[in-house]
């Protein structure tokens, strides 16, 4: 199968991430001494993007309730610059791209569902590793076309590995 259905196939370089270490959404998300805090507050350090974001988040070995939330730095930053935080080396990768609304389960189910049926019929491609539960981020929270849609766009990534080639019997 190499019709796309709506989704791309990317390729992500390796990078250096400042990480949020494993955690609940809400001691990243929620505590006003926690990750997300610590971003807003240190924008400096990390890498500017051009239009697509440089933060990823995942479900730690598929455990919905265990998360981590990384975001790519700018060339130079240290582990000091950081602290308390650690610098993870994200390994990049190829990934199965699609988007979803987050404030819709089932159009997420629906799409990650697509996104599976598609890897399991790619001739090409097989379901990757890292991480096992794939990633997401969003790509514009709380941007204009977001707000002009009415819902919170959801880039989800699922891991790919070339499939191995079949051997021919002589």
């Amino acid at each position: 199968m190499s019709k796309l259905r709506n989704m791309r196939v990317i390729e992500i370089p390796k990078f250096r991430a400042v990480s949020s270490g494993e955690g609940t959404l809400g001691e990243i998300f929620g505590n006003p001494d926690g990750f997300s805090a610590w971003i807003a507050s240190h924008r400096h350090l990390l890498h500017k993007p051009l239009y697509e974001p440089v933060d990823f988040l995942w479900h730690e070995g598929c455990d919905i309730n265990r998360s981590v939330w990384i975001w790519a730095l700018r060339e130079g930053v240290t582990a000091a610059e950081i602290a308390p935080y650690q610098i993870l080396e994200f390994p990049g990768g190829l990934f199965l791209a699609a988007t979803a609304d987050e404030n819709d389960n089932d159009d997420l189910n629906e799409t990650v569902a697509g996104m599976r049926a598609w890897i399991a019929q790619s001739k090409v491609f097989e379901y990757g590793s890292f991480p096992e539960s794939g990633m997401c981020n969003m790509p514009n929270p709380d941007g204009e076309g977001d707000k002009a849609l009415g819902i919170a766009q959801q880039q989800i990534f699922l891991p790919l590995k070339p499939r191995e080639p079949q051997r021919k019997d002589s």
